[in-house]
């Protein structure tokens, strides 16, 4: 990991300056950057970050934003305020707990046999996207799917459930669609659910954003995620850097 960090730090050979701003740096002198950098390609592929997040160049030195290094080498990235620490990849965490890792699930079932899920961990070699780009090494994924026998809706959901045994506070994570079926047009109802009793519920539509979770999980012995089609039409929705926390 480390030769793929310093190659896409300093990677990028310095042209011309074209464009120039001012900032402030950390000490609060004022300092001029310049904004020349055209594209960041990683594998051929373009990576450039926009907005606020774009590169610029300082003193010769090119410098990305730390959360476009850490999704491009597939890790998660966190800034703990307390210790003044930024970790990649492992939180540093010791309450942290992880699907696959830590836990692994005790009871799924589904209405068809071609319904499908997957969890992976950030030790897993293989990703995830969200629908607006942005990668993921530690997710669940739940693809609700019919055969072209069968084409009921009544039978496009699936569950898991994972036993926490009243040892976890929490659950933080980001719930979204996948990128393989952004352009989905169903409509796919998740529910969460603490020893049976609901604890979250939400219409996934078309185009719908990623958005935050964060769920008390205090005392719960254990969790439920389904996933239910409205309609026939195939979907994949993903829960992305899942983090329970003991």
């Amino acid at each position: 990991m480390k030769d793929k960090l310093k190659g896409l730090i300093l990677g990028v050979t310095i042209g011309s300056l074209i464009t120039g701003a001012t900032a402030f740096a950390a000490s609060g002198k004022m300092i001029e950057v310049f904004y020349s950098v055209n594209d960041i390609k990683i594998n051929n592929v373009s990576k450039m970050p926009t907005g606020e997040d774009k590169p610029f160049v300082y003193n010769g030195k090119t410098y990305v934003p730390l959360g476009f290094i850490s999704n491009a080498l597939k890790q998660q990235v966190k800034w703990d305020g307390s210790s003044k620490v930024i970790y990649i990849g492992e939180t540093g965490n010791v309450n942290a707990l992880y699907l696959n890792k830590d836990i692994k699930h005790m009871n799924y079932q589904s209405g068809d046999s071609w319904n499908h899920y997957t969890y992976n961990d950030d030790n897993s070699n293989t990703s995830v996207s969200d629908n607006i780009g942005t990668e993921y090494s530690n997710y669940l994924t739940m693809r609700n799917n019919t055969n072209a026998f069968n084409d009921d809706a009544d039978r496009m959901w699936q569950y898991l459930e994972f036993p926490l045994n009243g040892n976890v506070k929490s659950l933080s994570a980001k719930l979204g669609w996948t990128d393989q079926y952004r352009s989905s047009s169903a409509i796919v109802k998740v529910t969460i659910s603490a020893d049976d009793k609901v604890i979250y519920t939400k219409e996934m539509k078309p185009g719908d954003f990623p958005e935050d979770l964060k769920l008390n999980l205090e005392n719960v012995l254990k969790i439920q995620i389904k996933t239910q089609s409205l309609d026939t039409r195939i979907s994949e929705i993903g829960l992305f850097n899942p983090t329970f926390i003991k």
